[in-house]
């Protein structure tokens, strides 16, 4: 939907030994996750969803802002019958159904600028006068780093607050997985906390499906990473972001679309609320 081209997520490498990446602390929380953790488990539902309930995804009011990997969802949920109408730096009025925009162009804000992104999202909600009932955002692979994880994750759950106190249902989105293994704990570390939080939101667990493929987990020492065969390459390339360079984590166009549908379902879930 978006004019020009996508901007891609980057990913900054700092030196890691196999041995920091193999114990990294990769807590999932405590007890069993939530019955509002939308992952691959949850495709035979969208899957069974009839035409009149497929009929509520397309006339609730959301708005889903996102950057890189959120562009592949998007034309994933498209490929599957959903497009996203476009939200731009000028929007003040939302569509009936879904709505997504790309933090360049909607706040000219970038990854790696995880905190703006949030101010982003707060000015799109006030443009449209909070006429939203869905409301979600994901982070760029870039975002989450262990330098800032603190601060991010408490400025987060303010903005989460922030924003459910209009009355909105808030979808969560788990970070993106990147391919250099070594750049994933701290993402993991924030699905944790995503899971220990907000138990009683909804929660689209991106990172879960990722990182499985066939059922089998992709993963290093404990440690998960999008799997080969679902990120962007030569033989199967995202169709806004084409071929990953090295290590990145981009999602290729036909794996896009399957993953794309377990986002629709929790905006359907989100819908009914």
């Amino acid at each position: 939907h978006t004019p020009g081209a996508p901007t891609s997520g980057s990913v900054v490498s700092a030196p890691v030994s196999a041995a920091s990446v193999a114990t990294a602390p990769i807590a999932l929380g405590p007890g069993k996750p939530s019955a509002n953790l939308v992952g691959p488990s949850a495709l035979p539902a969208f899957a069974a969803l009839s035409e009149a309930e497929r009929a509520r995804i397309r006339s609730t009011k959301a708005i889903y802002l996102h950057q890189s990997v959120g562009q592949d969802l998007e034309d994933g949920a498209e490929a599957n019958g959903f497009k996203f109408e476009y939200v731009g730096p000028d929007t003040n009025q939302l569509a009936d159904g879904l709505n997504g925009g790309i933090f360049t162009d909607v706040g000219g804000i970038a990854n790696g600028e995880p905190l703006k992104k949030m101010d982003v999202v707060r000015a799109a909600l006030r443009r449209v006068k909070n006429s939203a009932k869905v409301v979600s955002f994901s982070f760029g692979y870039a975002d989450i780093r262990d330098s800032d994880l603190g601060r991010v994750q408490d400025a987060y759950k303010s903005f989460v607050a922030e924003v459910k106190k209009s009355g909105v249902v808030f979808v969560h989105v788990t970070p993106p997985l990147v391919f250099s293994v070594e750049e994933n704990p701290p993402k993991q570390k924030f699905r944790a906390f995503m899971l220990e939080n907000f138990k009683d939101d909804i929660i689209f667990d991106l990172a879960d499906f990722e990182s499985q493929d066939g059922g089998k987990r992709c993963e290093v020492g404990g440690v998960w990473r999008i799997c080969p065969g679902l990120r962007s390459t030569a033989s199967c390339p995202s169709k806004s972001q084409g071929i990953d360079g090295e290590g990145a984590g981009h999602i290729c166009e036909r794996r896009a679309k399957d993953i794309a549908k377990g986002l629709l379902y929790a905006f359907y879930l989100a819908g009914r609320r």
